[in-house]
């Protein structure tokens, strides 16, 4: 029997804050009964809370809904059933996860997307590392990359809190250390990179933006890489939650409220330098920014 799980976007964004989500309600599923999940996605409306949430129109949400929320469920074998309702149930709500929806909505404002349910579970002996890609998208990854051994460079270049996008010179020239080393390396460029300035494009490497359409792809991509590299933003909690290895730079970035250093050692219970306790030993933070001089210190080309 599944376990009923909501997700509303009257109370929740539609970020990739849902991997978050999602993940503690499977960790607490492991504590139940319950041997999936059944999910519902519950969007007559969407919250006006957070910077982004203000900034964007009601179309993008309504794309994003689709998009980002409607393809991370896929990479969670346990859920068996999803659907995305943009009305209001008229059924009759079975408890489930969060433990207290529909009243959430009105009496309890909690984060259910919060690190720190998971992080507790966590303590108690959750599985936190369930992603996993579909057999048929890791079948067409390894007829694209023919079974050459490779890494991963995931970009960032939004135009949203550009402050905390990659350095595109410090990757390439990270790249070419590679090439020299026979080793080849796949960027996957950032969603809106792929519509407006293509900045990705503008160098001489191997640019793979299916990786970037589709969630499925990209994780069957990461999950046969030699190793992924990546700076802090929101769709690498597709690494998160598997169990590929990764390295993150920029972890903290000054300039920004919720992603400055004070803000994240709360959020996810972790000293400044440090790894939070839920990953892998191949899965790391690393808090520096991602110059060439910290690229190299870090990675072993």
């Amino acid at each position: 029997m599944p376990l009923p799980v909501y997700y509303d976007t009257r109370l929740n964004p539609v970020t990739f804050d849902f991997a978050n989500f999602l993940i503690n309600a499977e960790a607490s599923r492991q504590f139940t009964p319950y041997t999936s999940i059944s999910l519902s996605i519950i969007a007559p409306s969407f919250r006006q809370f957070s910077k982004r949430d203000l900034e964007y129109e009601e179309s993008e949400k309504r794309w994003r809904l689709h998009h980002i929320l409607g393809q991370i469920p896929k990479l969670l074998p346990t859920v068996v059933k999803m659907e995305i309702q943009q009305s209001l149930p008229n059924h009759e709500i079975l408890a489930g996860f969060p433990p207290n929806y529909p009243d959430a909505i009105n009496k309890d404002r909690r984060d259910f997307y919060s690190p720190a349910i998971m992080l507790q579970l966590f303590d108690k002996g959750a599985n936190l590392q369930q992603f996993r890609a579909s057999e048929h998208a890791k079948t067409l990854v390894r007829t694209y990359t023919r079974g050459h051994a490779y890494v991963t460079i995931s970009l960032r270049t939004s135009q949203f809190q550009a402050v905390r996008n990659s350095n595109l010179k410090a990757w390439y020239k990270l790249s070419l250390l590679y090439k020299e080393k026979g080793i080849r390396v796949l960027v996957i460029p950032d969603f809106e990179d792929c519509f407006n300035e293509r900045l990705a494009w503008k160098y001489d490497w191997d640019v793979v933006d299916f990786a970037a359409h589709d969630l499925d792809l990209r994780l069957a991509l990461y999950e046969d890489a030699s190793d992924n590299f990546t700076v802090n933003n929101g769709v690498v909690t597709t690494l998160f939650y598997s169990k590929c290895s990764f390295k993150m730079f920029n972890v903290g970035v000054p300039a920004l409220q919720t992603t400055n250093e004070k803000f994240i050692s709360k959020h996810w219970q972790v000293e400044f330098g440090k790894t939070p306790r839920i990953f892998q030993e191949n899965q790391e933070w690393i808090w520096q920014e991602d110059t060439l001089e910290n690229l190299i210190a870090y990675i072993d080309v």
